[in-house]
């Protein structure tokens, strides 16, 4: 360790734990820096859909419905909860247009059966997937067919 070392983390951690005063200081302190940094640091911005005019490309389409897919999710993605499922509905007219745009597309295909798989379309998000996969291996993506193929798997 750099700066400090075992001994002295040990020392400072039976000071720490031994006096009341010191750990309700500290524990002040740590409260105080982390107030002063969400005081400094700019409020996030939420993200706004696109203008259609802004989403040219089936590329664009495609990326932005993964984006509306995974929205509001937090990393939490539980396949049977009524926000993803809306979620998904949302996003699928995104593939849809990507698809309309570029037929031979495997991103918006796949993003099309997983969309649709969510909706318990599961047959037709099925032949999705697997048309993504043909068109993956037509492109020599072998890692994204291989990626359908856990999916598929995964979707029975």
């Amino acid at each position: 360790m750099p700066f400090w070392n075992r001994r002295q983390m040990f020392l400072t951690s039976l000071i720490i734990s031994s006096s009341p005063f010191a750990y309700l200081f500290g524990m002040f302190l740590l409260g105080a820096f982390i107030r002063i940094y969400l005081w400094l640091t700019p409020p996030k911005k939420h993200v706004e859909a696109p203008k259609p005019e802004q989403l040219k490309t089936a590329i664009d389409n495609a990326k932005w419905g993964y984006q509306v897919m995974e929205a509001d999710l937090l990393g939490i993605r539980d396949s049977r909860s009524e926000r993803y499922k809306a979620n998904c509905k949302k996003a699928l007219p995104y593939f849809k247009k990507a698809i309309s745009l570029d037929s031979n597309l495997g991103l918006a295909y796949q993003g099309q059966g997983m969309s649709l798989i969510c909706q318990n379309s599961k047959v037709l998000g099925r032949q999705s997937l697997k048309h993504a996969k043909s068109l993956y291996l037509q492109q020599g993506n072998n890692r994204d067919a291989e990626e359908i193929d856990l999916i598929l798997k995964l979707k029975k």
